[in-house]
C-alpha cells in the first residue's frame, strides 16, 4: 500500500476521526484479521455473523495498529491505553469499499492498470494465469486466493504499491448488483468475463440473468481499456454488441472469436490447443474447457505488449491453484483437486476431462452443486446423465441433494460401481476401500462441501512422505 495519514483515511470515507492528535500518523496496510496486524496498520472492524471484529481492537493496537474502522452502532469509549485512532462510520465494510474506490482513483498511479476478472467459471484460473503471465516481466499483484467479494476486491487495490504496473483482481456474485458496485469501486482498466453458466441461479433467475449481471462490469471500465469476453454462450453476445468505449477481444470456440481456440486436446495431465490458428499453447492441467480461460489471459498480455512467444512459454509454467483442477501425482495414484466449486457446467466440463487419455481407472467424487434454486432439478438431471454416459468406472456422491438426483436415476448408471456418501468422512472411508494403484481420482463439489478434505486424505494415504495437500 502507498502510505496514507490518517486523516486522510478518514476523509476518504467520510468518517469521524476521534484522536485529532492521530491525523497525521501514517496508515502502511489494511487488514480485517486481528491476528494477523502488523504494525502501521488500518483495522477494519467487521461484525459478521459468528464473530465481531470490534471485540478485537483493543488486540489490534497492542499489535501496532495506528487506526481502526469502527461502526458508531457499537458504542463506548476506546481504551485509553491502546493507542489507537478509531473512525467513527456507519457501516465498516461500506467504509472500507469507500476507501479502496478513493485509492484506486486519487491515490494509484494512473500506470498501474486494474485488471478485473468476472464469470461464472474459471475467474480465479484466469486470474492467477494472468498474473502468472505478467509477472516473468511486470510488478504487480493479484487478489490472495478467490478475494471477489465486497471485502475481498478492496482489500486486493488497496495492497498495490507504488511500483505496481498491474492489479489482477476477481469480481463474484450471488445476486443482482453486486459486480457493478464492485467494479464501481475498481474502474478497471481491462474486464475479463470468462464463461456464462448455471452459477448462482436461485437469485440470478437463469442464464440471461447471469449473462446480465457478468455483463455490467463493462459499464465501469475506463474509457480506451479493454473487454475480453468468451463468445461460447449466446446470452453473452446482446452486451458484447453495446461495448462501445473500450476494445474488445472476443475469445472462445466460436469462428467468429477474434482469438478462436480450435484442435483441442487434452490428456489427464495437461491441454494443448491452437489459438488463432498461429499459436500452439500448452497448459499443464487437464480439461480442454480452460483452453478459452488461457485465450483470455493471452489476450490481457497482449494488451500488456508481451510476445506471443513470451506468453506461450509461461503458459506452459502455470500451476493452477489448490481446488481448481490442479493435478497431484501421489504415488501410486492420480488425484485431480477440483473441489473448490461447482455447478453443471463445470460439472459437465470435469466428467468430459476425466475422460481423457492417461487414466487406468477413472474414480469421480461429486459433491453437492448449491445455489441453484429452483432450476436445480434440471441441473441435477442434467449432469446425472453426462456422468451416466461417460466411461468413469467409479462415482461417488457426497451430500443429501447429489444422493436424490442418484436414486431417481440408479439404473442409468449400469456398468459402474455407484457409491452414495453422506458427509466426507463417509467418503474418505469408501474411497480407502475402492482406491486401487494407478486410479485417477477426479473430487468436484461446490466449496463448502468441504471436499478439500478428500484430496487431503487420499494424499496422506498414497503419499504419506509428502505434505498434506489442504
Amino acid at each position: 500500500m502507498i502510505p496514507m495519514k490518517v486523516s486522510d483515511v478518514a476523509a476518504a470515507v467520510g468518517g469521524r476521526l476521534e484522536k485529532s492528535d492521530a491525523g497525521n500518523n501514517i496508515v502502511r496496510r489494511v487488514s480485517t484479521d486481528s491476528r494477523d496486524i502488523q504494525a502501521g496498520d488500518l483495522f477494519v472492524a467487521i461484525r459478521g455473523p459468528r464473530y465481531d471484529g470490534h471485540d478485537h481492537i483493543f488486540e489490534a493496537a497492542k499489535k501496532g495498529a495506528v487506526a481502526c474502522f469502527c461502526s458508531k452502532s457499537h458504542g463506548g469509549e476506546p481504551n485509553p491505553e491502546s493507542g489507537i485512532a478509531r473512525i467513527l462510520v456507519d457501516d465498516t465494510v461500506a467504509a472500507l469499499g469507500r476507501l479502496a474506490a478513493h485509492y484506486r482513483s486519487r491515490v494509484i498511479d494512473q500506470s498501474t492498470v486494474v485488471v478485473a476478472v468476472t464469470g461464472s467459471n474459471g475467474k480465479t484460473t484466469t486470474k492467477c494465469m494472468i498474473d502468472h503471465i505478467l509477472g516473468r516481466r511486470l510488478n504487480g499483484k493479484a487478489s490472495p486466493k478467490s478475494y471477489n467479494n465486497s471485502i475481498g476486491l478492496p482489500l486486493t487495490l488497496l495492497s498495490a504499491d507504488a511500483n505496481d504496473r498491474f492489479v489482477a483482481s476477481e469480481i463474484g456474485t450471488n445476486a443482482p448488483g453486486e459486480i457493478s458496485a464492485l467494479a464501481s469501486i475498481a474502474k478497471p482498466d481491462v474486464a475479463v468475463i470468462t464463461s456464462i453458466g448455471e452459477a448462482h441461479l436461485e437469485k440470478l433467475g437463469g442464464l440471461e440473468g447471469v449473462a446480465a449481471e457478468k455483463a455490467s462490469i463493462f459499464n465501469h471500465v475506463r474509457p480506451g481499456g479493454l473487454c475480453v469476453v468468451n463468445v461460447d454462450r449466446p446470452e453473452i453476445h446482446p452486451y458484447v454488441e453495446r461495448i462501445r468505449s473500450a476494445r474488445l477481444v472476443t475469445v472462445g470456440t466460436e469462428p467468429w472469436a477474434k482469438l478462436q481456440v480450435t484442435h483441442r486436446c487434452s490428456t489427464i495431465r495437461g491441454t494443448t490447443f491452437e489459438l488463432d490458428g498461429r499459436f500452439r499453447i500448452e497448459l499443464p492441467m487437464p480439461g480442454s474447457h480452460h483452453a478459452t480461460n488461457a485465450a483470455a489471459a493471452f489476450a490481457v498480455a497482449r494488451w500488456f505488449g508481451l510476445e506471443p512467444e513470451e506468453i506461450s512459454e509461461a503458459l506452459k509454467t502455470f500451476t493452477p491453484p489448490d481446488g481448481r483442477t490442479r493435478w497431484i501425482d501421489a504415488g501410486g495414484i492420480t488425484i485431480v483437486d477440483d473441489a473448490y466449486n461447482a455447478n453443471p457446467s463445470s460439472v459437465c466440463a470435469a466428467v468430459k476431462a476425466l475422460q481423457s487419455p492417461g487414466a487406468r481407472r477413472r474414480v469421480f467424487v461429486l459433491g453437492d452443486m448449491l445455489e441453484l434454486g429452483d432450476a436445480a432439478t434440471d441441473c441435477y438431471r442434467r449432469v446425472i446423465e453426462e456422468i451416466a454416459a461417460s466411461t468413469v468406472d467409479v462415482v461417488v456422491t457426497v451430500g443429501a441433494q447429489t444422493l436424490r438426483a442418484v436414486d431417481e436415476a440408479r439404473t442409468s448408471f449400469t456398468g459402474k460401481d455407484l457409491y452414495t456418501c453422506g458427509d466426507v468422512a463417509a467418503a474418505c472411508g469408501v474411497l480407502d476401500s475402492v482406491v486401487t494403484a494407478g486410479d485417477t481420482v477426479w473430487v468436484k463439489a461446490s466449496r463448502s462441501m468441504g471436499l478439500g478434505q478428500v484430496v487431503a486424505h487420499l494424499h496422506n494415504r498414497w503419499s504419506p512422505r509428502s505434505a498434506a495437500v489442504a
